[in-house]
């Protein structure tokens, strides 16, 4: 569903865009009316009915003086008297899209610093229930830890201010900057972005607030060029695949953005309105990304603050990485599956009261116990909890023996039962 209607809104943006443009327009209010409303229209066209949210243009939120092209809100906002705009208390809003005809070195400074306050709307709201649940599996996805190593103080200096990134950005509204023309290639935009950030960087002489990871907006897009967050939803960048603490926290790529568009709208609405799974598709692709920052928390002086690292590509580079990446389960050993069943029926383990289980793993060839506890953490969908303890993270992990090969894998949106269904020739002796 996800790909058809991705497909559907891109050509739709294209040809209305041409439309727009071929128009005899040059009075820039009007131009600027006319690219929000397009706006509008392919954000009503991507939402479900009877949600209670409603589409309003040229408004604001309470609390900021900044007026936001196009506000996703659930529930009717209070009229501005004699305008067709609306004022939202912060709870409100969803989704702020700031809309460019023109997208250009100067436009990528103006739409960041719009949008870059948002976060102080949101210091003292309540956090809901669908937030939490959103935190949670963002920290999952990212840091691979278990909620009480925070709360137990074991996570290292860098680990806590992912954690609380990611605990902010899922109180946040997602925000994406829509530009339809303008820089041509993946990389002028990179480029172009990381010029206007090499003039925020803050010093011991003057500090430059309002750039921290939170800041940036989920999505950028010009044209067909995007430059992605990866804050946990949908899209994640575990820490231990970058180096001493650094988070690639930025992305970019070219694949189809109305599919980025829909996917992170479409996520934020089913953490928030438990949407079926369903409406994904089999959720057994991902769109294959090019790192485009890392952040990492540092001390300067008696300050802290976040130190940004470019990924320089060649224009070629880019442009080679296509598709999507194909996702699979989990293939593993007799020893890891009696540990995975154990832990898929009580949450967790600990090895000091079932030693037998180290003397097996031993015999199956593991260096250790603990090199076989790094084994199951390294899915990530255990984690440990201390020297002998681990626990389950993953929600709706599922472990089966299929033929003679035993797999696991996240079924909590259905993934595992789609990918059986796709390799049911494999496993299966009959048709």
């Amino acid at each position: 569903m996800i790909n058809t209607l991705a497909d559907l809104l891109k050509e739709f943006s294209e040809k209305e865009n041409q439309r727009l443009k071929e128009l005899d327009i040059t009075h820039p209010p009007t131009i600027g009316t006319m690219y929000e409303g397009l706006t509008a229209n392919i954000l009503h066209k991507a939402l479900f009915k009877g949600l209670n949210l409603v589409i309003a243009k040229s408004s604001f939120i309470k609390g900021s003086e900044k007026e936001f092209d196009v506000i996703l809100a659930e529930g009717e906002g209070e009229p501005v008297p004699y305008t067709d705009k609306f004022i939202f208390a912060p709870e409100q809003v969803l989704v702020i899209i700031q809309v460019k005809k023109t997208f250009n070195a100067k436009e990528i400074g103006d739409s960041y610093e719009n949008l870059m306050l948002i976060p102080n709307l949101y210091v003292d709201l309540k956090a809901e229930d669908y937030m939490c649940r959103l935190a949670t599996d963002s920290i999952h996805n990212t840091l691979q830890r278990s909620i009480t190593d925070y709360q137990q103080g074991k996570l290292s200096l860098e680990e806590e201010y992912v954690y609380h990134s990611l605990i902010t950005a899922a109180t946040l509204p997602l925000t994406i900057v829509l530009g339809y023309n303008g820089l041509k290639s993946e990389a002028s935009l990179r480029e172009k972005y990381y010029e206007y950030l090499l003039g925020k960087i803050s010093s011991k002489d003057g500090i430059i607030k309002g750039y921290g990871p939170n800041n940036f907006p989920s999505l950028l897009v010009c044209g067909e060029n995007s430059i992605i967050k990866l804050a946990g939803f949908p899209y994640n960048a575990p820490l231990k695949n970058s180096p001493k603490g650094w988070w690639d926290f930025m992305a970019s790529t070219h694949m189809n953005p109305m599919y980025l568009f829909l996917d992170m709208v479409w996520t934020k609405l089913s953490y928030k309105y438990k949407l079926p799974s369903v409406i994904f598709g089999d959720d057994l692709e991902t769109p294959k990304m090019t790192p485009f920052l890392s952040c990492q928390i540092t001390k300067l002086g008696e300050m802290m603050g976040w130190n940004y690292v470019f990924h320089d590509f060649e224009k070629k580079d880019l442009e080679s990485i296509e598709g999507t990446i194909d996702w699979e389960p989990f293939y593993i050993d007799d020893i890891q599956f009696r540990v995975m069943n154990i832990l898929c029926a009580c949450g967790e383990l600990d090895f000091s009261e079932v030693p037998s289980v180290e003397k097996d793993a031993l015999e199956a060839g593991y260096e250790s116990l603990d090199a076989f506890i790094k084994s199951l953490c390294d899915t990530g969908m255990v984690a440990r909890v201390d020297s002998n303890k681990i626990c389950l993270i993953s929600r709706g992990c599922q472990v089966m023996m299929i033929g003679d090969k035993i797999i696991m894998g996240e079924n909590n949106s259905g993934r595992m039962n789609n990918w059986l269904m796709k390799h049911k020739d494999e496993f299966l002796p009959f048709r």
